[in-house]
């Protein structure tokens, strides 16, 4: 990994000294206005009687390359000043330098004042966003999404430097865990969608919904305090030139997957929707969990609570169907009262398969590496999975005058997933001798919503001073109704599998399990600039503000059992234990005597209540000396963590007031007006999550293992520092190289609880931890460097970051290694990508690479080896055709490699994997063909208006 990072470095160094010393028959400058001196954007500069001509760009600059050389005319034009002109001559391997200084020309106008929308969602435009901000930032924006076949948020991000996605959904941003990120939506904190870990799933965004995304890497007094790896900032598309109206529809052909067996029990008649109509609920006049613990197991009562619940234990097998999935999004700009309005509006539905067989392994302790290990079981999970999703967006915007406008943007998700999962296999420790086949058949269905209303005030006549505010409501329902486990074995030369049964309530045979979150947060937020100075090179200002925001969850779930009492006639078990899973749990096996009874396993550890407000404020000035901009302030975050739950002994509740001090310093030093220079400090927390705090277990059937929280968890501590160098050699384009290194005190961490037969997880904080590493990204045109008309509509993306890190969890660490990586963290990741885009044949394509570094999955003890997850390549093509009808046609390959998701378990434990460690988990997705068509319902009207200028 060395020696790529060398070749990395060494690339970035050429591709930097190649754009500086191009300079063979070069004419370029910049064009600024005679008397203020600033730059004059979109000049139009002309060679007489050639083919040369441009505009200048966002600096003011333009250039021409390879001349011949000869006398020229030079012109430039821009709309209210005089035209200027001058004779140029070119020389053989000479580059000429020009300063144009427009004079106003008063004839013309008097008076001209112009206001346009800066667009947010282009190449460019992220670019030039990254270019001006005061701290570390990555970012994509639509256009460049619009490229790929990505399809969620979570697809998204892997293209951006230093971003890891795992389990499809979660982010790792420099390795650090994705508990350390924290996530806004146009500005507002978005809440943790998992109920077992503190996450934000970005699979439930969808793609089309995004403006752009940017990532902040470094602290700044107006960012939140909470994180470590960055702050994720996602906004939604919220402007627009034109009225439109797009409908598009995709197909989507799984190799291993589509028209293949799929398994799924009965579901509820709402299931397309992302929702279950009451179904799979507990049903109505189910006695609470006291009442029914006071009846004795041959209680009457049991037997009719027994009989409500559905027989749905039998997975049905049909048909794997192509994916699928219909888009509306349209736009309108309205003038009402001269108040300009407009509104964007989406609204996407897609269903998607997924089956694949996983082989799933664990084995003895190794003490001997002379002896071959022992399998303590091998299975092989024939999963299937579906997904139905609603997006649905809506945005507003009204203009009021040309100093204040509001927006108003709202984003709604209904997510259902069902899982099936068939286990097939041996356990060869606790039932030598025997195949088992276990079964899970799990319903999951997710409803989020977010909003906020924000406004933009220039105040006073010279618009020095700027108010800013924004004030949200967020919404997470989580729904788990009637998850299903149950086991079968039989004897290896029987043919006839027996159901397990055990002698009390358990989460594992013949058990439904039933979960509820919801979760409502507000917030608001007031941010106010005043301008010290307006001279744009020595522009100073102060800002100051102020965010809260409350939360208030709630969990709650029941699990139920059937079992068969130990003094009820046995040879009428040995004959239920024979039957079909779909007969077992008929309603006439349920009986005061010799048959089935239910039992409760809920217990008062399994819900929880909590809250959390947060009270923020800041203070930060933004300092402009000539090539130097100062950016730094102090954020005081005073936050109220609230949580009560109980267990066996008693009421636990947790009261955790925290004050936070959190000052930052961002220092960006212009080398020339391409190249910047930038470092900063910042300091940020960690809170602890309620999942994390509350001391409910939760049984991950997948992995054989469980997890619990602690409510003795304090709030981590992250000093973070960050270098980057970045050039910006041509609009759109950019080079950076950067280091960072972060130290955590009382980092939160994994800590595993010592069982017998699984593995079982709680939280700890560990001593300390650090983290550092490099960062390199490219994104580079290749127009007008060779004669190649085809390389001329080509641009390359690349980036790619190393990282190590350590954590030292001190002497908590009783059955396990004291010292190790961070859980998650990937020590490199390289993302490459090649753009092909020709605009007279409206043809685009795209070829995109991503791989990640092997890391760890699932922390080790002394009787379970650390899991790592090993690397994996992943290479996506797309290509996109607009016809002359409106109609624009997209056809994909995702996953092109189909490379295995491949876990290993460090047998030896030599902290590596080698030949003498042993798979885990193994496991392919299939490559997916994708289809989508759009067709533009207003492609005819708008044409109609289009206006080509001379």
């Amino acid at each position: 990994m060395k020696k790529i990072l060398k070749q990395i470095i060494l690339f970035f160094i050429v591709c930097v000294s190649i754009e500086a010393n191009a300079q063979t028959n070069t004419l370029k400058g910049i064009v600024i206005d005679g008397e203020s001196k600033e730059e004059i954007i979109g000049a139009r500069v002309i060679l007489l009687n050639t083919n040369f001509k441009v505009l200048t760009d966002i600096y003011g600059s333009f250039k021409f390359e390879k001349l011949p050389t000869g006398d020229y005319d030079l012109e430039v034009i821009y709309s209210g000043y005089t035209k200027y002109s001058k004779k140029v001559t070119i020389t053989t391997e000479q580059e000429v330098n020009l300063t144009v200084e427009l004079v106003n020309d008063v004839k013309t106008f008097e008076t001209v004042k112009v206001v346009a929308e800066r667009k947010t969602n282009t190449e460019n435009a992220v670019i030039l966003e990254i270019r001006e901000a005061k701290s570390v930032v990555s970012g994509i924006s639509k256009e460049q999404i619009a490229r790929s076949q990505d399809k969620s948020a979570a697809d998204v991000m892997q293209r951006i430097p230093g971003i890891t996605i795992v389990e499809g959904r979660f982010a790792l941003i420099r390795g650090v865990n994705s508990r350390y990120n924290s996530v806004t939506i146009n500005n507002v904190s978005a809440p943790s969608t998992e109920v077992d870990r503190k996450t934000f799933s970005f699979d439930l965004i969808s793609s089309g919904s995004l403006d752009r995304m940017m990532i902040y890497k470094s602290a700044s007094p107006d960012y939140p305090g909470d994180f470590a790896g960055g702050v994720i900032k996602l906004y939604t598309v919220n402007s627009l030139d034109k009225d439109f109206f797009t409908v598009k529809l995709d197909l989507g052909y799984r190799a291993n997957t589509t028209f293949s067996p799929y398994f799924q029990s009965k579901g509820s008649s709402t299931d397309f929707l992302g929702f279950d109509r009451s179904f799979r609920g507990i049903p109505d006049g189910i006695p609470t969990t006291s009442q029914l613990a006071l009846e004795s197991k041959t209680s009457e009562v049991r037997n009719s609570v027994a009989r409500k619940f559905s027989n749905n234990f039998k997975p049905n097998e049909s048909t794997a169907l192509p994916n699928m999935g219909i888009a509306i999004n349209f736009g309108k700009i309205l003038n009402i009262k001269n108040k300009k309005i407009t509104t964007v509006n989406s609204i996407n539905y897609s269903s998607s398969f997924q089956t694949f067989e996983k082989e799933f392994y664990r084995y003895d302790i190794w003490t001997d590496l002379n002896t071959p290990i022992n399998p303590r079981f091998k299975f092989i999970d024939q999963t299937s999975q579906k997904d139905n999703k609603i997006n649905i967006m809506s945005n507003w915007s009204m203009k009021i005058s040309d100093r204040s406008k509001i927006k108003f943007s709202n984003l709604f998700n209904q997510i259902g997933e069902n899982e099936t999962i068939i286990r097939n296999g041996e356990d060869y420790q606790q039932r030598p001798g025997e195949d088992l086949k276990n079964y899970l058949l799990s319903y999951k269905s997710r409803t989020i919503y977010t909003g906020q209303l924000e406004g933009t005030h220039a105040l006073g006549e010279n618009e020095k001073n700027e108010l800013n505010w924004v004030v949200g409501a967020s919404y997470l329902g989580e729904l788990e109704p009637d998850l299903r486990r149950f086991r079968t074995f039989k004897k290896q030369d029987s043919t006839v599998y027996l159901a397990q049964f055990s002698p009390s309530s358990n989460l594992f045979d013949n058990s439904r399990y039933y979960g509820k979150l919801g979760e409502i947060s507000v917030s608001n937020g007031l941010t106010y600039n005043h301008t010290l100075s307006t001279t744009e090179k020595k522009k100073k200002s102060i800002k100051v503000g102020y965010y809260t925001d409350y939360r208030n969850r709630k969990f709650s779930s029941r699990y139920f059992s059937y079992t068969y009492p130990g003094f009820f006639d046995p040879s009428v078990i040995n004959q239920l234990i024979r039957m079909d899973v779909d007969q077992i749990f008929a309603p006439e096996n349920f009986k005061t005597q010799d048959g089935l009874i239910i039992e409760e396993g809920t217990r008062p550890i399994d819900s929880y209540q909590a809250s959390n407000f947060l009270v923020a404020g800041f203070i930060g000035t933004d300092l402009n000396y000539d090539k130097l901009n100062v950016n730094g302030g102090i954020r005081t975050e005073y936050n109220i963590q609230n949580m009560n739950s109980q267990d066996d002994f008693g009421a636990i509740v947790v009261r955790n007031p925290i004050l936070s001090i959190l000052p930052s310093l961002n220092l960006a030093y212009n080398i020339s007006k391409n190249n910047v220079l930038r470092a900063s400090y910042g300091r940020t927390i960690n809170r602890p999550e309620f999942r994390e705090l509350a001391p409910f277990l939760f049984y991950d059937y997948e992995l054989e293992s469980s997890r619990v929280g602690n409510p003795e968890l304090k709030t981590a501590t992250i000093d973070n520092i960050d270098v980057r160098f970045e050039n910006y050699p041509r609009p759109g384009e950019t080079y950076s190289i950067g280091a960072f290194y972060k130290r955590f005190t009382n980092p939160i961490e994994d800590k595993l609880i010592l069982t017998t037969e699984q593995s079982s997880l709680t939280y700890v904080n560990a001593d300390y931890a650090f983290n550092y590493g490099i960062e390199v990204e490219i994104k580079k045109s290749l127009k007008d460097m060779t004669r190649s008309k085809f390389l001329d509509k080509l641009s390359l993306n690349f980036n790619a970051s190393y990282i190590f890190s350590q954590v030292d969890l001190g002497t908590t660490a009783t059955a396990q290694d004291r010292v190790r990586p961070l859980q998650g963290q990937a020590p490199y990741i390289v993302n490459g990508a090649i753009y092909y885009n020709n605009n007279k044949a409206k043809i685009n394509a795209s070829l995109i690479y991503n791989v990640y570094g092997r890391n760890i999955f699932a922390v080790g003890d002394v009787s379970f080896p650390t899991m790592y997850e090993l690397e994996r390549h992943s290479l996506d093509f797309t290509f996109g055709k607009d016809l002359n009808n409106g109609v624009s046609l997209k056809f994909g390959i995702q996953n092109i490699l189909d490379a295995p998701f491949r876990y290993f378990q460090d047998s030896n434990r030599n902290g590596k994997i080698d030949g003498d460690d042993h798979v885990i988990i193994n496991l392919r997705r299939g490559s997916l063909f994708t289809a989508s068509v759009t067709y533009d319902l207003k492609h005819r009207k708008n044409k109609a208006k289009e206006v080509t200028p001379q």
